[in-house]
């Protein structure tokens, strides 16, 4: 269940009633996708930080990368407010590879960016300073194809998994959409590329899975990661279920409490922050 502001007793007085009755349906995930307009390639970093009483948001673009696994990555500051210590800090396990090949990535038409190919690599995340969590997730998703796939866990636990035909449901495949083909040189006209984000308004994510499950490859750049307070969404909404592993009937006044663990914990920790 998300409640969206109003009084904390008339959330009680609702949950009470549900119970009650027997049954309430708790939501664990509550992370918003959404996308940029078609040739964006990089993160809007103050429209990030624009509706924020702090931020702090990082970038990893992979060109100073040797291309070895695992990768120590440090999200370099592109914006800030009201942070004064600390930062993001990632590694990449698994099968991550490293292209320059300019048909389907490499945001800007130059550079290296990361890719993998029937197969899996991990990000794994960890704040330090006055950051409590990552609550943000942006890349630039080019080529999109049925074998990619996106999961974002809290630890063991998955919150949310992202697959292209959400996207496509929504631009329209290929040709005809404005975000077929790669922006910076005309290559690959029968794949969609966009930026996208991901926002965790319900808390905080430090492990995120990318996936190609064909042949083909998983494609993206600009990886971009930031603590937002509090985390507004903003883009076009990407709509999805939610979840099915995140979606639990519990009874009992025990199972509401553990269903809204996440949410308290992590209200409490914002209010103690910046």
């Amino acid at each position: 269940m998300r409640v969206f502001g109003g009084d904390s007793r008339f959330a009680r007085f609702a949950l009470t009633t549900l119970i009650c009755n027997g049954l309430v349906t708790v939501l664990e995930g509550s992370i918003i996708a959404t996308y940029q307009p078609a040739g964006i390639q990089a993160p809007d970093a103050p429209a990030l930080c624009g509706p924020t009483t702090a931020c702090y948001v990082g970038m990893e673009n992979f060109n100073s990368w040797n291309g070895t696994s695992p990768y120590d990555a440090d999200f370099l500051e592109v914006e800030s407010l009201g942070v004064t210590t600390g930062g993001i800090q990632g590694e990449y396990t698994g099968d991550i590879t490293r292209s320059s090949n300019y048909t389907y990535g490499g945001a800007g038409g130059t550079g290296d960016y990361a890719t993998v190919s029937n197969n899996t690599y991990t990000l794994t995340l960890t704040t330090s300073g006055d950051l409590p969590g990552v609550n943000y997730f942006g890349l630039w998703f080019s080529a999109l194809d049925n074998g990619n796939q996106l999961q974002f866990y809290e630890d063991n636990t998955l919150l949310y998994t992202f697959t292209p035909a959400l996207f496509r449901s929504l631009v329209g495949a290929c040709p005809g959409s404005a975000f077929c083909g790669n922006p910076n040189n005309g290559d690959d006209s029968g794949e969609q590329f966009a930026f996208l984000n991901f926002f965790d308004e319900g808390g905080y994510f430090n492990k995120i899975v990318f996936t190609e499950t064909t042949t083909a490859g998983f494609e993206s750049d600009n990886h971009t990661v930031a603590y937002l307070n509090p985390a507004v969404a903003s883009g076009t909404v990407i709509e999805a279920t939610p979840e099915p592993g995140s979606i639990a009937l519990l009874t009992g006044g025990a199972a509401v409490v553990i269903g809204l663990k996440r949410r308290s914990i992590r209200n409490h920790q914002s209010r103690r922050s910046i």
